[in-house]
C-alpha cells in the first residue's frame, strides 16, 4: 500500500513538473532572403561574395555610402542575363523595372546590406529603383 502511494505521488509530481516546464524555443534556420530568377540566396551566401561600396545621393542631396554585392555578379551567378526588363520586388509588393541591358552595364549598382534587410543601391538612377527590403529580382 505504501509503495502504491509512493509511486502515485511520484507520478503526480513528474506530471506536474512536465506540465510546468517551458517548451524549448524553435530553432530558427536561415531561409532564402533573395530570389534571383530561379536561384535563392541566403544572407550568408550573399555575404560570401566580394563586398563593394556604392554612394547614393537622395532627392535632398544627402549622400550615403552602402556596402553590398555587385548586382552584375548576382545576375551572372543566377544566369539571369537574358531578357528585356529586370524587375525588383520588395517585401511589401512594390516593384520597380529597369532594362536588363542597363543593369548589366551598371558597374556600381549593388544589392546592399542595410541592417537586417537588403536594398537596391542604383547610383545615378531614378529614386524609384532604390528598392528597400528587396526580396526578389526577376526578368520579364
Amino acid at each position: 500500500m505504501k509503495k502504491s502511494i509512493l509511486f502515485t505521488s511520484l507520478f503526480i509530481l513528474i506530471t506536474l513538473l512536465a506540465a510546468c516546464s517551458q517548451t524549448p524555443e524553435a530553432v530558427v534556420t536561415e531561409t532564402a532572403v533573395l530570389t534571383v530568377g530561379s536561384e535563392e540566396f541566403s544572407l550568408s551566401e550573399l555575404e560570401a561574395y566580394e563586398t563593394v561600396s556604392a554612394d547614393y545621393t537622395n532627392k535632398d542631396g544627402e549622400t550615403s555610402t552602402f556596402e553590398g554585392v555587385a548586382l552584375t555578379d548576382i545576375l551572372q551567378d543566377a544566369n539571369l542575363i537574358d531578357g528585356d526588363t529586370l524587375v525588383f520586388t520588395a517585401s511589401d509588393g512594390y516593384e520597380a523595372e529597369l532594362p536588363l541591358e542597363e543593369a548589366l552595364s551598371c558597374a556600381n549598382c549593388i544589392v546592399a546590406f542595410d541592417d537586417d534587410i537588403l536594398r537596391m543601391v542604383m547610383p545615378d538612377m531614378s529614386s524609384k529603383l532604390q528598392v528597400k527590403d528587396v526580396i526578389k529580382i526577376s526578368v520579364k
